[in-house]
């Protein structure tokens, strides 16, 4: 048979029996299979971009008919497809040698002088692969594809697949970015290069020369490295740059069929290496992705991804040990939050329902595991010890977001009764003080500024969430002296210990600023130290109100949180406005007082009250009714009676935004270009989501007031 153009067929060789590998697995001695029986190409060289040649013609040959005939080895003589004879000139700019784009990612590789230097440098496991398993815990800690600091330092080969190079860089900037920089003085001083620099040079040439580039987002390694490209910026406090980076991965194993509710055959999934399907399993990784969107979706208040959940459903959860039913529970949880808020914030059945599931699903875990667990960089149990311990608190931390993310609207929330909405001003305090308690413990050890940056915003929300419940409760007691106390108002007893709590939270983030130079820490304590001293007014009895507008700043004034005296402070949000808590006038003799513009938001918020109240609801917002549970062993491990309901959330008859709402903060929000950088916008928007949080539904925009505690008796 001839070829195109009349030129002669390679003539065909002799292969031994079981032969099947084309000459480029064989040369890098990997596993030449197909995706179908039909394909013409096998995995290996259709994610390489490489021709793929069959053993039965000469290794030089580069006719296409060498390379269509690769299939049929395997399934027929004649018929198969053609390899391509031309190509495009992109294609040939980016493919032609894939060896030439491996030696351009081998150049970013540190010298062994500076190779040397980074390994004397403790650095424990746990930083390298948090937040990218993919794979059950249990099988990951007894797996042998953990790579050690020791086989991460080592020099890849220049035959080394550009992805697998790719992913071998980010691993590297992901260790070097766990390096605290006190330790880096003493022991990294003599490097060719900074440390800090070296790690956003093996950062971009990786995000240049693969994770950016579509074509080579093919295989399950490619969305790994993607995975770990969104974890080193979340690590470092680029919370925008990450949630893009993250749904472009989701993208990504969308179009590999990642998401799909059947289970997935491993076997068919693009990989570059055969290894990589015991390392890396597709539903797994699905959820690790659309967890991380969620996570970052709530810290910036943006849209998820994906609404479904197929990795919560009967089957999935299944197989699951307790601790991952209780993270996939989290993720459905996280995803109800953002549709709940995209609806209406303070939907009030919706809070309830998703509070429930929240509070089952704590009881998957046994009592004990919700203790703070001993968290040190350097555990006597070894390396692996230490990350389950990381990896402990840290799903404890995440639930007790939740919760503040859940309960956080209604803080502020104008009610009809001074305990209207106690229930979930206490849930948001609670979750609070727990969040910050296990921050404390676990930064105060070893306060290392990129190492699970994650906790340091989550921390920000937590302290300012108990800071200004105090105030609430405070204003409450002031506003109804002759009245019963309420539960909320209980929350007077808990100040000092919280108080010790938000000054040490505040002592950890100053640390981190000044000793390690901490843009991020910087920004959060410039906003909590003066929040702490009007807290500390507040209780005094001092009066304490919050104003908002869209006035920009003056040069002179910041950008961020500034306390222009001991009785003000500003808080700029760029592109959002500015959050100003002041003390009254000593004559101001009222003691709630709301401009003009609020009345109408307070009668929509209490019709949408009494609509729910007249639909039925078994629930009251003060103190919903819970059913009694009996706390025995098998009930931590049961699966939850709600599990097969984890779908959308019902429509509500609060599920419309009133016509008041249209106009508010969060509707003219401009949300700035993820391109602005940590020295820009140290808070990454987190501050524009949290106090988003706090005030819609509040107020109309740049027009009202609400006093938070009445001036001193």
């Amino acid at each position: 048979m001839s070829s195109v153009g009349g030129a002669p067929s390679p003539k065909r060789r002799k292969l031994r029996k079981g032969t099947q590998s084309c000459w480029e697995c064989k040369r890098r001695k990997t596993r030449c299979t197909f995706a179908t029986a039909a394909e013409a190409i096998c995995d290996g060289c259709r994610s390489r971009c490489t021709p793929c040649v069959g053993q039965e013609y000469p290794e030089a040959s580069t006719g296409h008919k060498a390379a269509s005939d690769g299939r049929q080895r395997h399934m027929e003589p004649v018929g198969s497809q053609p390899w391509p004879t031309t190509f495009s000139i992109g294609e040939l700019a980016e493919y032609e040698n894939p060896d030439a784009l491996s030696r351009l990612l081998l150049a970013a590789w540190p010298s062994q002088h500076d190779l040397d230097l980074i390994s004397t440098v403790p650095v424990n496991v746990s930083v390298i692969y948090h937040g990218a398993i993919c794979m059950p815990y249990a099988k990951f800690f007894s797996s042998k594809h953990i790579l050690s600091p020791q086989q991460i330092l080592c020099r890849p080969t220049e035959t080394s697949h550009p992805v697998l190079m790719a992913r071998r860089l980010l691993l590297l900037a992901v260790l070097l970015q766990s390096i605290q920089p006190c330790v880096a003085v003493t022991k990294l001083a003599s490097m060719t290069s900074d440390y800090r620099s070296m790690m956003t040079r093996l950062v971009n040439t990786a995000s240049r020369l693969v994770t950016s580039n579509d074509q080579l987002i093919t295989t399950l390694e490619s969305i790994e490295c993607v995975m770990v490209e969104s974890m080193y910026l979340n690590n470092a406090g680029y919370l925008r740059r990450a949630w893009v980076t993250n749904r472009r991965a989701m993208t990504m194993a969308q179009m590999l069929g990642l998401h799909k509710e059947q289970a997935i055959d491993v076997s068919k999934v693009m990989t570059i290496e055969a290894e990589t399907r015991e390392r890396i399993m597709p539903d797994y990784m699905w959820a690790r992705l659309v967890f991380s969107d969620r996570y970052l979706s709530l810290m910036l208040g943006f849209p998820q991804g994906c609404q479904d959940n197929v990795f919560a459903s009967p089957e999935a959860l299944d197989g699951c040990t307790p601790m991952e039913k209780l993270e996939r529970i989290r993720g459905v949880a996280g995803g109800l939050i953002l549709q709940r808020n995209h609806a209406e914030r303070t939907d009030l059945a919706a809070t309830l329902a998703i509070d429930k599931i929240l509070l089952d699903s704590a009881s998957l875990m046994p009592p004990r595991w919700w203790l703070i667990p001993a968290t040190t960089t350097s555990s006597a149990e070894g390396a692996e010890a230490y990350f389950h311990d990381v990896i402990r608190v840290m799903t404890q931390m995440t639930h007790y977001h939740l919760l503040v993310q859940l309960h956080l609207p209604y803080l502020l929330l104008p009610a009809p009764s001074p305990s209207e909405y106690d229930y979930s001003k206490m849930s948001a305090a609670s979750a609070s003080r727990a969040i910050l308690t296990r921050f404390v413990s676990f930064r105060s050890p070893d306060p290392s500024t990129a190492y699970c940056r994650g906790i340091d915003f989550i921390a920000f929300i937590s302290s300012t969430t108990l800071c200004i419940a105090h105030i609430e409760s405070q204003r409450q007691r002031h506003v109804h002296p002759g009245t019963p106390a309420t539960a909320f108002q209980s929350l007077e007893h808990e100040r000092l210990s919280d108080r010790g709590l938000l000054e040490q939270a505040l002592k950890i983030m100053e640390t981190m600023a000044e000793g390690h130079k901490d843009a991020v820490a910087q920004k959060i304590a410039a906003i909590l130290r003066p929040l702490l001293e009007m807290e500390g007014r507040s209780a005094m009895g001092d009066c304490c109100r919050t104003s908002t507008s869209l006035d920009t700043p003056k040069q002179d004034e910041g950008v961020s949180g500034t306390s222009e005296s001991l009785s003000k402070l500003r808080i700029h949000i760029p592109y959002f406005g500015t959050v100003k808590i002041e003390h009254n006038p000593a004559d101001a003799g009222v003691s709630v007082h709301r401009r003009s513009g609020l009345e109408p938001l307070l009668q929509n918020r209490q019709d949408t009250d009494q609509r729910i109240r007249a639909s039925g609801s078994d629930h009251h917002a003060g103190s919903p009714t819970r059913t009694s549970r009996a706390m025995d062993n098998s009930e931590w491990s049961a699966l939850p009676s709600f599990i097969d309901q984890l779908g959308a959330l019902p429509p509500s008859v609060s599920t419309t935004r009133n016509a008041e709402f249209t106009d508010s903060a969060e509707a003219r929000l401009d949300i700035p270009s993820p391109a602005i950088e940590a020295e820009d916008w140290a808070l990454q928007g987190l501050d524009t989501a949290l106090f988003s949080s706090l005030i819609q539904g509040h107020e109309e925009w740049g027009e009202d007031t609400i006093e938070m505690v009445t001036k001193q008796a």
